[in-house]
This record gives C-alpha cells, sequence and structure tokens, in this order.
C-alpha cells in the first residue's frame, strides 16, 4: 500500500487545444471533470483561448488557465504539424517563449501531470513539460499515422493511453520502442443518460411518427464518411418511401465547402422533407430515440462513442471497420461492421435493418445489453484516475520513500 506523505492529492493539468468546440475529445474530458474522486487528485483546466469549452469547465468550478499562442501558432492549433520543414523550425521558435511562461507557471502549481488529448497537444506542450520536469501524459483518441511527428511525440510523452484496443495495438506495431509505455482505457458514458425512455425529437423535425430513421452524428467531413451517408441515402430512399434520414452535426470552418457540397448532392431529399440537417443537437437522448438506425462510416476514428451512446438507446448501428470496432460492435449481434470505404456493403446492412422490424429490435436490445455491461462512465473515470496517478510526481515520490524504508 502506498501512502502519499502530502495531504494534497495531485495536481492534473488538463490542456485542451481547441475550446472552441465541444467534439468527442473535449466531451470526454468534461465527462471526466463531472465525475472524478476529489480526494485522488486535483484538476486544472488549461487553454489556448476562451470558448464553449473553458465556459462549461468553469461552470464546474475547476480552475482554468487561458494562455493564448501566438498568433500565427494559433491558426494550426499551435503544433508543429503543418508546412515545409523551416516553417516547423520557426514555428519552434515562436512556441519557446510560450513554452517557458507555461513552464514557469506549471512549476508555481506545483503540477504533478499534464494531460494532452491528442498529437497536437503533446507537441505543443513537449518543451514545457521537459523544461517544468512535469510528466506528459498523452490520450490517443484515433489511428491516424503522421510518421515522423508521431515518433516525436512519442519521445516526449511519459506515457499514452489509447481509447481503444485498435489503436493500442496500430501504435505499439508501429513504435515497438515505445510499446510498453501505450496503455489501454476504455470509453465509457453515462448509460442510464440514453438509457431511459422520454421524448424524440420526430415531431420537432417534422419526421412521421411511422417513419424509419436512419442518423448519423459527428462533424460533417470526410473523415467522418459523410458522403457515404448520403450516398447511402440516396439509394435507400428509392427503396424505402417511408425512410427518412438526419445529420446532427456542423463542419469545422475548412470543410464549410465540404458541407454545402454535402447539401446540394442531399437537395432532391431536402426539398421532399426526408433529410435534416438541423446542426447540432443539444438533447442527444432525444436525437438517438429518434432514430431506428445509426449510421457511422468514419474513414478514421479512435472509438466511435456514438455507437455506445445509440446502444445504450437501443439502437442498432451500422458501422466501418475504422478504429474501435472491435470493442463498440459485435458484428452481426449488437449490429453490422463494414469495410472501409464500402458505400455498396454500407447500403445493404442499412437496408438489411430498415427492412425486418424484428432484426432491427433484436438487435438494440443486444446493443443496450452489450453497453451497460462494458462501458460504464464509472470505470472510465477510475481507469483514467489510475493511469495518470501512476505517472504523478506525488506518486514517484510516495514510491521511493517507501523504497528507502
Amino acid at each position: 500500500m502506498i501512502i502519499d506523505p502530502s495531504p494534497v492529492p495531485p495536481t492534473v493539468v488538463f490542456y485542451q487545444s481547441s475550446p472552441q468546440h465541444l467534439y468527442g475529445g473535449q466531451l470526454d474530458i468534461l465527462r471526466f471533470l463531472e465525475h472524478y474522486d476529489p480526494a485522488r487528485l486535483r484538476p486544472v483546466v488549461l487553454a489556448p483561448a476562451e470558448g464553449p469549452f473553458v465556459e462549461r469547465v468553469r461552470a464546474l468550478g475547476v480552475p482554468v488557465r487561458v494562455q493564448p499562442l501566438p498568433a500565427e501558432l494559433a491558426r494550426t492549433g499551435g503544433v508543429l504539424l503543418q508546412g515545409s520543414p523551416w516553417d516547423r523550425i520557426r514555428q519552434a521558435g515562436l512556441l519557446t517563449p510560450w513554452s517557458l511562461r507555461l513552464a514557469r507557471w506549471l512549476r508555481t502549481i506545483g503540477s504533478d501531470v499534464l494531460y494532452a488529448n491528442n498529437r497536437r497537444a503533446v507537441l505543443t506542450l513537449g518543451l514545457a513539460a521537459h523544461l517544468a520536469r512535469v510528466p506528459l501524459f498523452w490520450h490517443i483518441k484515433q489511428d491516424l499515422d503522421r510518421g515522423r511527428l508521431d515518433a516525436l511525440a512519442m519521445r516526449l510523452m511519459t506515457r499514452a493511453v489509447a481509447c481503444s484496443r485498435d489503436v493500442q495495438r496500430a501504435f505499439q506495431q508501429r513504435h515497438p520502442a515505445h510499446a510498453d509505455r501505450i496503455g489501454y482505457v476504455p470509453n465509457g458514458i453515462p448509460l442510464e443518460k440514453f438509457s431511459r425512455p422520454g421524448p424524440d425529437l420526430r415531431s420537432e423535425l417534422g419526421i412521421p411518427p411511422e417513419a424509419r430513421v436512419v442518423g448519423l452524428v459527428g462533424s460533417i467531413t470526410p473523415r467522418k464518411g459523410v458522403d457515404l451517408f448520403v450516398e447511402a441515402a440516396l439509394r435507400l430512399a428509392r427503396d424505402f418511401p417511408d425512410a427518412h434520414f438526419l445529420l446532427a452535426g456542423d463542419a469545422p470552418e475548412a470543410y464549410q465547402d465540404f458541407k454545402r457540397t454535402m447539401l446540394a448532392q442531399a437537395r432532391s431529399l431536402i426539398d421532399g422533407g426526408r433529410f435534416h440537417a438541423p446542426g447540432w443537437i443539444a438533447d442527444m437522448p432525444a436525437f438517438y430515440r429518434t432514430l431506428d438506425v445509426l449510421a457511422l462510416p468514419s474513414r478514421i476514428e479512435g472509438f466511435g462513442l456514438v455507437i455506445i451512446e445509440a446502444a445504450a438507446a437501443g439502437v442498432p448501428a451500422v458501422r466501418s471497420a475504422s478504429g474501435g470496432h472491435t470493442e463498440t460492435t459485435r458484428d452481426g449481434e449488437t449490429g453490422f461492421v463494414v469495410p472501409l470505404d464500402d458505400v455498396d456493403a454500407l447500403t445493404d446492412r442499412l437496408a438489411q435493418l430498415l427492412a425486418d422490424d424484428a432484426l432491427r429490435e433484436r438487435m438494440g436490445q443486444a446493443a443496450r445489453a452489450y453497453a451497460l455491461t462494458h462501458f460504464s462512465l464509472d470505470h472510465f473515470v477510475d481507469a483514467l484516475t489510475e493511469a495518470l496517478l501512476m505517472i504523478s510526481r506525488k506518486e514517484a515520490k510516495a514510491q521511493r520513500l517507501i523504497t528507502e524504508h
């Protein structure tokens, strides 16, 4: 048993590089901050700008520090991910004064762990973590190979955990020298929030009660396979006259042209009142209650948390074989897994579920039971807390004291 000589729990600084969004990475941190044990750690949030994420953190009563990046770095998220080698050298020069200020602050507050949940954040924080001698923790959310940048991130981080076994295996295979420092923490959600009965959005969106609804939720980007969803909707609409299609989400600024193209392709269904794109939906449990089937044809995914949210609501899914598919979906039992970029397979499996009420009900119930058994929020919070404490400076100090005595 390890006894911490200090009555103050370790301080963990959570860095969020994109506080202007509320996507999966931001929501993961918020869920953790809503349910962490204050006796085990003390969270502080660091961000380069104000935004909806920072507002939500402050509402939870968690301390926040906003340290703006230099303007040029802010345009790329403050990372060495874009441009030529010369551009990256110049960006590193701009990052140095920012890192010095951050290192001083980390030492001042007695930071024990610095948390980053994307590659961009690891590269941004690496110098400051080194200067402050604070362990850098990388929560890997997707399997996206960035070659030398990943190799650098691996050298900068102290320990990493992946959000799925698929992502963990991929990074361990690409970086065998660091394989023993790449762990695994399964995602979790407040299952009861999605499993309890309540109203849906059909009346609000003008969807008939008897219609069969296929939905997708996420950023409107090629990465999420929105083009595949639109093409499948156009095909399915011909064979299922009562089918409606619901796209929940919006496009980042860089993908507004892509969004316009997608809506133009779906124009015939939009004009016919069968394709609905209301933007981000605040009441996500009501969104899932509206659906008969969820589609997730992502080209790149770390886990696919929306699959679990839908499952908790009793909605089966058809998803691509991107990261996390072996954990979120039991193919043929809780939903279907289709090959990447295969719109034919996506359409066929969606059609199979739309055409068979009994199959849809059976898979939905199996999905609910699977989600309730494997993806509790309490387990996620406990596992992530353990992983963070494993590398905290206070834990290391306690280990040394026990060894010496």
